[in-house]
């Protein structure tokens, strides 16, 4: 299982040095277990969905209120 990481406000999808095969983002995260709460740039996200939330090979991300 993979952990959950929170964020608040809207992500910032680009590509990582402009390779579309390298999705990113940057998120203000609140609760990452390595870098607790500050602004985070993602490793290769895997999936996006509806709702807001994705993943990564390792984590995904919660969008929150």
């Amino acid at each position: 299982m993979k952990p959950v990481v929170e964020y608040v406000g809207e992500a910032d999808f680009h590509n990582h040095a402009g390779n579309p095969a390298w999705p990113v983002a940057s998120v203000y995260g609140i609760n990452h277990p390595l870098l607790g709460t500050q602004l985070i740039r993602t490793s290769k996200i895997v999936k996006k969905h509806d709702n807001g939330d994705f993943e990564t090979l390792n984590t995904l991300y919660r969008k929150t209120i």
